[in-house]
């Protein structure tokens, strides 16, 4: 094995229906590797609890989260119904932590106590954590709109790090979720983990759309639930037809996922997607807006153009050479790819990149986003 091999990521993707052949694959797949964090991404048509403990068993005391999906992949394949996961080694992490947060006596105090888990496991403060040598991963339950909590408590506990990762999903049957820290799960929560990086590493987020120049002011919403009521102080139903040129009757998830909404930050688009119609008046969305917000309508842009361009410039901020990544891709952008006939070329733009990831029911880093494609590379 060469050094270059050695310094690499180890990732293993397997699509066999029975859980413990396709564990066993998952794990002979991952090989002999000293590892310092190990990540796995589960579909719900596996006995999911058997994935984490045959990964537990097989990495004794080794940091280990893991979720369940709407799709998985790694650098040579996507599809449903498998297991994916990545062995980080210790020539790309020093060392790591990992808890889970549970969300029974609320977000605050599960995320708080995991924190102080992870800070003990490490012997350091989050607050006074460096955060060109420290960064976190985030994994959250996808049943209870959660995710906007979990990044602004997240923000407030390690204002200077950096939380990324994608919420848990159940092949879009929304029903149950489930999170994972080594063998112990949660359908309500979050798994959490903290990289003390051996090599430099970049964040991607890329989503591909732009303004089409039609701007909605949010005038009446409840955004705990993820609807919004009016805009322009109209029923949001009516203007957002108007919008895109559609009676009311006409709207349906094809014209949705042809037209989210975003807000606007630096230049770049925070896509949140809507779902469906409310009571004849209202929209609900996948991520919250908030009253007095204004957000731009959307078109899609060349997805694979935007991919690759994301890509190229995360893998030019590590130095060029790549070691491993881990991502946290849409499941909508999975749709539109699948719709597209693109999942070869797709999953190409990964060529020499040793990764893993899911498609996931949203986005985290800075906080909760949809269409968009999240994730760590290392140098």
């Amino acid at each position: 094995m060469s050094q270059n091999e050695v310094r690499r990521a180890h990732t293993a993707y397997s699509s066999l229906t029975d859980t413990v052949l396709a564990v066993g694959e998952v794990i002979a797949e991952l090989g002999v590797v000293d590892a310092a964090a190990v990540i796995f991404f589960v579909s719900p048509v596996h006995d999911c609890h058997l994935v984490a403990a045959r990964l537990a068993e097989r990495f004794p005391g080794i940091p280990t989260i893991g979720c369940t999906t709407s799709g998985e992949f790694d650098q040579t394949r996507m599809g449903n119904g498998g297991i994916a996961a990545v062995a980080l080694p210790a020539t790309i992490v020093n060392r790591a932590a990992s808890a889970l947060a549970t969300f029974d006596r609320g977000v605050d105090a599960g995320l708080r106590e995991a924190a102080h888990s992870l800070e003990e496991q490490l012997g350091l403060t989050l607050r006074d954590a460096d955060p060109e040598r420290y960064v976190g991963l985030v994994l959250i339950d996808g049943m209870h709109a959660a995710d906007e909590q979990v990044n602004e408590v997240l923000g407030n506990l390690a204002p200077l790090l950096s939380f990324v990762g994608g919420t848990a999903g159940d092949d879009l049957k929304f029903v149950e979720t489930r999170v994972f820290n080594a063998a112990t799960g949660t359908t309500h929560g979050a798994a959490l983990m903290l990289l003390d990086l051996a090599s430099p590493y970049a964040i991607i987020r890329t989503c591909s759309f732009e303004p089409v120049g039609h701007t909605f002011c949010i005038t009446d919403a409840e955004p705990a639930q993820r609807i919004v009521w009016a805009i322009d102080g109209r029923p949001a139903v009516e203007v957002f037809a108007e919008a895109v040129d559609v009676t009311v009757s006409d709207l349906c998830p094809e014209v949705f996922a042809a037209h989210p909404v975003g807000l606007m930050v630096d230049g770049e688009p925070w896509i949140r997607c809507i779902q469906t119609v409310v009571d004849g008046r209202g929209l609900k969305l996948a991520c919250q807006i908030l009253v007095g917000m204004e957000v731009e309508l959307m078109r899609h842009t060349n997805l694979l153009d935007g991919t690759a361009t994301a890509i190229g410039k995360a893998v030019e901020q590590v130095g060029g050479a790549v070691s491993g990544a881990v991502l946290f891709d849409c499941a909508y952008r999975k749709l539109q790819v699948e719709a597209s006939n693109l999942e070869k070329p797709y999953i190409a733009l990964l060529s020499g990149i040793p990764a893993a990831g899911f498609h996931t029911y949203g986005e985290s880093w800075l906080g909760h986003m949809n269409y968009t494609l999240t994730g760590l590379i290392f140098g």
